[in-house]
């Protein structure tokens, strides 16, 4: 049996329309095919497909075909679907899109995965070896998660991406951010591996780094402790997402140094209190604990990336002259600066259409740089305007040159060069958004 996995781009919209490379300092890949493939029974002929950098030969004899969608590539994957049922090629649509909108899915697919693979994928690929494949298949997202298999990052063309080593310890946040598609699809249980089997992983790896694929590992605090711990011998470096009060924890933060770890991206989301933020709720201003944060990962050599978003409800036109100041005080080593998203399958989605908000439904345009809702107190026009002036003002030359030599005496050399990549590769998509508005197109 012959298995295409595939993953759609989300800018290409047409099934032959040529597509600038993005750059590699942006790409690693997501886990979600790779674990597909590996759960995948003997026998079988795997390929995984990474549209955004190869094109797609129809034309190729397979015997099913699997596609992983989130909400901005979900119309693209569509297509693809389309191309290969016409066909004759049985198509499977899952990922995070897939469970949020399963119906939509279901008529663009002859099955569809609703939530985790382990406990979907071995039952579907059995029914369909049998001729009895089903229109759903819906996990508990509730396995354990020990005894998992390896992903297969074998199947991936490793020169595409800055690198092809995705480890996952936990999958979960305990947290209530409204927006946030991954707790309300997913719930917020955190399960944990066995610290043992993500140790082997991990040695096992090619190369020097990887990147800890967890949403966040400013939870479960022992665990990740232990995990810290047990990786320090291995001497690898890497990079993950947690949360600023991670930085509160001064065993915690040595752990993580002395385990390898050089980078974090932090969501700091805003610096003021926020509807559906969980660290809303209070009146002061946070930015005091995220500038002590902050400090505390570059004294012990870990860059931060933070994370900022604009177009919460209380967010007013001050909101982003102060939101870039502190972005240049804060010494973060790279920002990532979005417009909010009200995803399919969110409490924000699904308070936003209660209250008439939702202006945006081609899945196409639910990406980060464009404005899917009314907000409450600014323009949709002033809302882009003045995001696309942070980004632009945070990417000046001189200020990625200063932060590339304010980092030269924390960081290491390959971390260092990756952050400047990371910063110019913002600063093109800046510009690139900047051109689209000259040119008239709506961003």
């Amino acid at each position: 049996m012959d298995i295409r996995l595939i993953y759609p781009s989300g800018r290409r919209f047409d099934t032959g329309a040529p597509l600038k490379k993005q750059a590699k300092a942006h790409r690693y890949p997501g886990m979600g095919l790779t674990m597909v493939a590996a759960l995948t029974p003997p026998g079988a002929a795997i390929a995984i497909v990474d549209d955004e950098r190869e094109p797609i030969d129809y034309d190729r004899p397979a015997d099913l075909v699997g596609i992983s969608i989130l909400t901005p590539n979900a119309r693209r994957g569509y297509q693809i679907a389309r191309e290969y049922r016409k066909r004759g090629v049985p198509v499977v649509l899952g990922g995070i899109h897939a469970t949020a909108c399963p119906e939509e899915a279901a008529g663009e697919a002859d099955a569809v995965v609703i939530g985790e693979a382990e406990d979907t994928w071995p039952r579907l690929v059995k029914d369909f070896e049998a001729g009895r494949l089903q229109k759903t298949y819906r996990s508990t997202n509730d396995l354990p998660l020990a005894g998992q298999p390896v992903p297969r990052r074998d199947l991936l063309r490793k020169n595409e991406y800055i690198t092809v080593n995705t480890v996952q310890a936990t999958r979960g946040c305990p947290f209530n951010c409204e927006f946030c598609s991954m707790v309300a699809l997913m719930g917020h249980k955190t399960r944990c591996r066995p610290v043992e089997e993500v140790v082997e992983e991990v040695r096992g790896l090619d190369g020097p780094a990887f990147v800890l694929n967890d949403d966040n590992v400013s939870q479960e605090n022992d665990y990740f402790k232990e995990l810290f711990e047990r990786l320090i011998p291995l001497r690898k470096l890497w990079v993950g997402n947690a949360s600023w009060n991670v930085s509160r924890d001064a065993e915690m933060m040595d752990l993580m140094a002395r385990s390898g770890c050089t980078g974090v991206f932090v969501g700091f989301e805003s610096i003021e209190p926020q509807t559906g933020l969980i660290k809303g709720g209070k009146s002061e201003s946070r930015t005091p604990l995220y500038l002590e944060a902050v400090q505390r990962f570059h004294a012990r050599g870990i860059g931060v990336i933070g994370g900022f978003i604009f177009g919460f409800d209380n967010d007013d036109e001050s909101i982003f002259a102060r939101t870039l100041a502190f972005a240049v005080a804060s010494r973060v080593d790279a920002a990532q600066i979005n417009i909010l998203v009200p995803y399919p399958g969110t409490p924000l989605r699904e308070r936003l259409e209660r209250e008439g908000r939702i202006v945006e439904r081609d899945w196409n345009r639910y990406v980060t740089s464009h404005v899917c809702f009314e907000p409450r107190k600014l323009s949709r026009e002033a809302l882009f305007e003045n995001y696309l002036r942070v980004r632009e003002g945070f990417s000046a030359y001189p200020r990625i040159a200063s932060r590339f030599l304010r980092g030269v005496p924390y960081s290491r050399p390959r971390p260092l060069f990756i952050s400047l990549a990371v910063n110019l590769a913002f600063r093109r998509g800046a510009r690139i958004l900047r051109k689209k508005v000259k040119d008239g197109v709506k961003p």
